[in-house]
């Protein structure tokens, strides 16, 4: 799975929005904060190239499209909540654990949440 900071999302998104054949110069690197951007270099994100610059790699862009398309569903939302929430410390009972039927969603919000009954 592919995990980006708060620094370097940015980043990545900025190399995306480069047209494919446009490149970053060494000079508009350097306005930018360098700890994403070493990190790039070093995972193969990107890449600077003599006399043009750096531009981002298959694998950055691999990263970038696993990293927006990562599911957060659950594969059995029946199962119990993280053993962190303990219903009862806030005074509620067990929650209803229902089966969906199989290969049922639930019904989500335009935020992906599923909404209060």
């Amino acid at each position: 799975m592919t995990r980006l900071s708060n620094r370097q999302y940015p980043m990545l998104k900025m190399f995306m929005n480069l047209a494919d054949s446009q490149y970053m110069s060494i000079e508009e690197a350097q306005h930018w904060d360098q700890r994403p951007f070493r990190s790039m270099l070093i995972q193969g994100w990107v890449k600077y190239y003599s006399r043009r610059g750096f531009q981002i790699t298959k694998d950055g862009r691999r990263a970038w499209f696993e990293f927006l398309g990562t599911d957060i569903a659950r594969k059995d939302p029946s199962l119990p909540l993280t053993a962190y929430f303990h219903p009862s410390v806030y005074g509620l009972k067990k929650a209803d654990t229902k089966k969906l039927s199989s290969g049922a969603q639930p019904d989500r919000t335009s935020s992906g949440a599923v909404p209060a009954s």
